[in-house]
């Protein structure tokens, strides 16, 4: 009996002992928080598309004419949104058609009809309205053989009078109107053909 009693004594104490003892800490167990780890999702969508500007919101004088006159316009569509100024018909000049002017910042563009109301002719004499490639009133023809380097051109010969013609791929062109100095008094939009053949035979673009 005392010697179970023994071995229940040493039992305890062993027991007494382990529990005792420190164990050794675990590490932590660390979750990442959803903020620290998660950025913010990145915005694929694609930006929304700027549209383009409108020819008539742009000030400038193309092959095609400027602003709200676009060559193939009707006199009478022009007239209804109140578009033009002096309106005339008959004159001394290729009787048959109609000239009339823009309004506001396009008083200075001056415009041709043929007689079905098609506007087939649209010259600029405004200080303030350029062409897209940074041609002015007052652009000498050197600056012009260097802005229009690489498009097909011709440096027309009237008389007394000059002239340079830029030509594009859709066949319509601007003919540069130079005084004697040879620098450009006006510009013309129109069908590049009839602008060269319209100069050359002087037929004042009738």
């Amino acid at each position: 009996m005392r010697r179970v009693g023994l071995v229940a004594v040493v039992m305890l104490l062993a027991a007494a002992g382990c529990g005792s003892k420190d164990p050794a800490a675990a590490p932590p167990v660390t979750t990442p928080s959803p903020t620290a780890t998660a950025g913010a999702t990145p915005n694929t969508s694609p930006a929304p598309a700027t549209p383009s500007a409108s020819p008539s919101d742009l000030l400038e004088f193309t092959v095609d004419g400027a602003g709200p006159y676009q060559l193939g316009a009707t006199l009478a569509n022009l007239q209804a949104t109140a578009s033009l100024d002096e309106v005339k018909t008959g004159g001394e000049v290729c009787p048959q058609n109609a000239t009339a002017r823009g309004k506001g910042v396009w008083k200075d563009i001056r415009l041709s009809f043929r007689n079905d109301g098609v506007l087939y002719l649209a010259i600029n004499r405004s200080p303030s309205i350029p062409t897209p490639s940074g041609a002015w009133l007052g652009t000498t023809l050197a600056q012009l053989k260097s802005i229009y380097n690489g498009v097909t051109t011709q440096t027309l010969t009237r008389g007394g009078g000059n002239a340079f013609l830029v030509i594009t791929l859709s066949g319509r062109g601007i003919l540069f109107d130079l005084d004697p100095s040879k620098r450009v008094i006006a510009m013309i939009a129109g069908d590049a053909v009839f602008l060269r053949t319209s100069y050359l035979g002087g037929t004042d673009f009738c």
